[in-house]
């Protein structure tokens, strides 16, 4: 929607000029709408906030930190800080993570950002004063009602205009998750954000007769893009859901696609594995999933299984196997890099399991006897955006691990002397470049060094689609073989005792055997905590990883629901899981070897 132009706070008013009363931001909890804004509600309320913000005397560019829920307050103060020339940073909320992660996590972001403002709910406000109060500078922390908020907006306060920002200010730092190291600042401008949308309104195809749905947390980049800027730059409505109250029951979720004729819809793999668990088929029938017409699996690795179990869990309730579409991309392209739509829909893919170990693809027959992994798509690449398949270097040259500067890696620029670029069917990392990539990490103070961008994920291409496997940190190397994370945690998902998802295969942890070969250690969570691990059970995980993977481990290392270290956005950290192993300050749930 080019007449909206490039900055996202402007949008609502954009629309608030054709269709003022049409509905902009709905929240749906308990079965019923709890709270709605028109376009011109939604417009008048952002000018507000953005006033008030301004009367506090902020300077422009200053970091505003939002630990708001899924909801119109979260709306509003984002679009506010943006419209007041303020950079926003998302953030976790306590009623969403466990008080060590959440801790962990927001001490990082603000003494990262520096937020000159921080704000949540008056019923948060102590719990993050605690937080905040340990760093050398906190920020001013002020509750959404000491801001003034009333029916859904702050009221009026008389001030001057707000700053104008430019196309390329940062409007926003999405945090990564930090699964694999500590998280990082991702600034996106004003300018990637409105090619991000642009690319996503084109490939699918969107109008203001959508409706997105999403119980997605909105500090999440699939929360924030699919959830509230998408819908905005193309005018259509956008639902918000609690992401506790889906994680309580996943029907929610497909009730209010089914009440508010939700059209567009994104999620996680397991999202869509947790709804398959949880809901039977005679409760399935009861929805109307119809007007689904796109049903995006990003933010981890997809699975042609799952796309299976749920078109035929709710085929009876109208849901298309068309609507399924995958895709694949970051916070650092602003979230969508490659995508399936229903007119180009994902493809299945049958590999040589072996091959594939060794970052080759060999496609085989349905009838082959070899062993053999099932593989779907994420996609082709958007409008404008270019995907590159790099071979992987065993160690980065000493200059390229850290900035001597700032001590952070630069490994995420993918400009490097020697580098090796894959044709089709083989296996590296995957760069890409394109309109909607991030600025820089925080403190972003220039444009990136290359246009490309190394992603840390490995995948390959065929047929023009890319397929991706996995984090190159946590594929693990053993033996001279490849075996990457989804296809671990895919065997660990047929041993109905062990949590769905949460697992992590470890090289050379707790040390080497007797061949001089590193040991493989598998920590997992157990499904019921009341479960007592046994050795019986540590062998039938052996049996079914080697059966399947050919992955032979040495230990299997239980743990109780809940404990296997996290990000907030619910990757499982995997450099912390193997520095507590080694550390010996995992909970010792395991069971004596067997003989």
């Amino acid at each position: 929607m080019s007449g909206a132009g490039l900055m996202a706070h402007l949008w609502p008013t954009v629309h608030a000029c054709h269709r003022p009363t049409g509905p902009a931001v709905t929240v749906h909890q308990d079965g019923e709408i709890q709270a709605r804004l028109t376009f011109a509600e939604l417009s008048a309320a952002v000018d507000r906030f953005a006033r008030v913000l301004t009367g506090r005397h902020i300077t422009a560019g200053a970091r505003v930190l939002l630990v708001l829920p899924n909801g119109l307050e979260f709306s509003t103060a984002l679009l506010g800080a943006l419209r007041a020339g303020l950079v926003a940073v998302p953030a976790p909320t306590p009623d969403l993570a466990r008080q060590e992660a959440l801790r962990e996590r927001i001490t990082g972001i603000a003494a990262d950002c520096a937020p000159a403002l921080a704000i949540t709910l008056e019923d948060w406000i102590d719990q993050l004063h605690r937080i905040l109060r340990r760093l050398p500078e906190p920020p001013a922390l002020l509750s959404w009602e000491q801001l003034g908020r009333a029916d859904g907006a702050p009221p009026r306060r008389p001030s001057s205009p707000p700053p104008v920002a430019a196309p390329d200010d940062i409007a926003f730092l999405q945090y990564t998750s930090g699964s694999t190291g500590q998280p990082k600042g991702v600034a996106v401008s004003h300018r990637a954000l409105h090619a991000s949308c642009h690319q996503a309104a084109a490939v699918y195809a969107e109008t203001p007769a959508d409706t997105a749905v999403t119980w997605v947390p909105l500090h999440h980049d699939m929360g924030l893009i699919t959830g509230l800027f998408r819908p905005l730059f193309t005018g259509y409505e956008s639902v918000l859901l609690s992401p506790r109250e889906f994680a309580r029951s996943p029907a929610s979720w497909l009730s209010a696609v089914s009440a508010l004729r939700g059209t567009l819809s994104s999620a996680p793999n397991f999202a869509y594995e947790h709804c398959v668990r949880r809901i039977s088929p005679a409760a399935a029938a009861d929805f109307d999933l119809s007007s689904w017409r796109v049903a995006r699996n990003a933010g981890e690795v997809v699975h042609p299984g799952t796309a299976d179990r749920f078109t035929d869990r709710f085929a009876a309730a109208g849901f298309r196997a068309s609507a399924f579409c995958p895709s694949y991309g970051m916070a650092e392209a602003t979230l969508t890099v490659t995508a399936a739509t229903p007119r180009r829909p994902a493809l299945r893919l049958a590999v040589d399991r072996d091959e594939l170990h060794h970052g080759r693809v060999l496609p085989v027959d349905d009838g082959t006897t070899a062993p053999t992994i099932r593989l779907l798509s994420s996609g082709t690449p958007l409008p404008g955006t270019r995907v590159a398949i790099r071979a992987r270097f065993t160690d980065p040259p000493d200059d390229e691990r850290t900035d001597r500067n700032t001590d952070r890696p630069t490994r995420q620029y993918a400009d490097r002397p020697g580098d090796r670029y894959l044709p089709d069917g083989q296996v590296g990392e995957i760069l890409l470049c394109g309109p909607q990539l991030f600025t820089g990490y925080w403190p972003a103070d220039g444009a990136r060094p290359s246009a490309w961008h190394a992603t840390g994920d490995l995948g390959f291409r065929h047929q023009e689609q890319l397929f991706v496997l996995g984090r190159c940190d946590d594929t693990l190397v053993h033996r001279g073989r490849n075996y990457h994370a989804a296809d671990v945690r895919t065997a660990c998902a047929a041993i109905p005792e062990l949590r769905p998802g949460r697992c992590a295969a470890l090289a050379g942890a707790p040390d080497a055997d007797r061949s001089g070969t590193e040991r493989v250690v598998l920590v997992a969570e157990l499904a019921d905590p009341a479960e007592a691990p046994s050795a019986e059970l540590a062998l039938r995980v052996k049996r079914e990883l080697a059966r399947t993977l050919d992955l032979y481990v040495s230990d299997v290392h239980f743990l109780a629901p809940g404990t296997l270290p996290m990000t907030t956005s619910g990757k499982i950290r995997v450099a912390e899981t193997a520095r507590r192993l080694r550390l010996g300050t995992l909970p010792p749930r395991s069971p004596a070897a067997p003989h």
